[in-house]
Formats: C-alpha cells, structure tokens, sequence
C-alpha cells in the first residue's frame, strides 16, 4: 500500500525517531525494586495490575487479563504458588472461586506504579501542559486502534503465537 507523499515523509521521521524514543523511555528499576520483583515475570506483574484488593471472580480475572479461562487458571495457579495471590470461596455460590492479591503483592505492585508515575513524570517533565495533552491523546487513539489481521502472518505463526480465531471465524466455518 502506497502512503500520500506527506504521510510517508511523517512515517519515516517516525521511524528516525523510534530508536531515540526507546532509549529515552528504556528507564531501568532501582535495584531494591528489581531485587523484590525478580521472581515475579511481566505476566505476573500485569496480571496483578488488574487484580483489585477485593479480588476477582476467575471469569472476571481471565477477561481483566485477556486470556482464556484455561491460561487463567494456570497463572492463577503460579501466582498462588508464590504468594502474589489467594483463592477464596464465594459464600454465595460453591462453583465460584474469587482470587485475590496478598498483602505482599500488593505491596510490590504499589511499588513498581510508584515508580513508573515518578519515571514517567521525570520524562515528560519537559513537555509543556499541551504538548502532554497532545501525547496522552496521541498514544490513547493509538492504543484504540485494533490490529487488524493478517492471514499470511498468522498461517506462518507458530502455533503458540497464532492468535485464537475469533467466534464469528468459527461460525463461517
């Protein structure tokens, strides 16, 4: 697909800017955060990001994160084993189980925003009131946007990065 001659022009400035942008955005953890976040993987972490103190039910929990039920249970089950998280019965209902962040995890969790607000305010700091609003609703109609597919990238994909097709996918089968 051919880009308009303006358009092409902003996309390879953009493109000139990436690798300044990164280094610029690429802010690495104190250590006594890094040490306490260790055993903890990035999934853990933004799992935790979307698990309020009073917990979640594990549908609730797996919709929050964006994963199935089955890959739900499975990091509900490592979060668990590592004390980021507890399950508890639902009074109401025996087939409902809620889960929900220790003290420990949210503790940490609390931590590491903390930083990033500091790391992020230390960044555009040097943005006008304007052009910060600008950014913010830059990068928010970007986060909007929904990927479109690409039939020949995910025929190559391996299966474990193939996305899951869609039920509409599923219904013209």
């Amino acid at each position: 697909m051919a880009l308009a001659e303006p358009t092409s022009e902003l996309v390879e400035r953009l493109i000139a800017l990436q690798p300044r942008l990164e280094r610029v955005l690429d802010v690495r953890l104190p250590r006594r955060l890094r040490d306490e976040l260790a055993s903890i993987t990035a999934h853990q972490l933004q799992a935790l990001g979307h698990l309020p103190k009073e917990g979640l039910t594990m549908r609730q929990f797996a919709s929050a994160v964006g994963i199935s039920g089955a890959a739900a249970t499975a990091l509900a089950d490592r979060m668990v084993t590592q004390g980021l998280a507890e399950r508890r019965p639902d009074p109401g209902d025996r087939r409902t189980v809620w889960l929900a962040p220790t003290e420990r995890a949210l503790a940490m969790n609390e931590q590491y925003r903390a930083w990033r607000r500091e790391m992020m305010a230390t960044v555009v700091q040097r943005l006008d009131i304007d052009q910060m609003t600008a950014l913010v609703d830059i990068l928010g109609a970007l986060a909007d946007i929904e990927e479109p597919r690409d039939p020949a990238a995910t025929a190559l994909a391996p299966p474990h990065l193939a996305p899951l097709p869609d039920a509409e996918d599923l219904a013209g089968a």
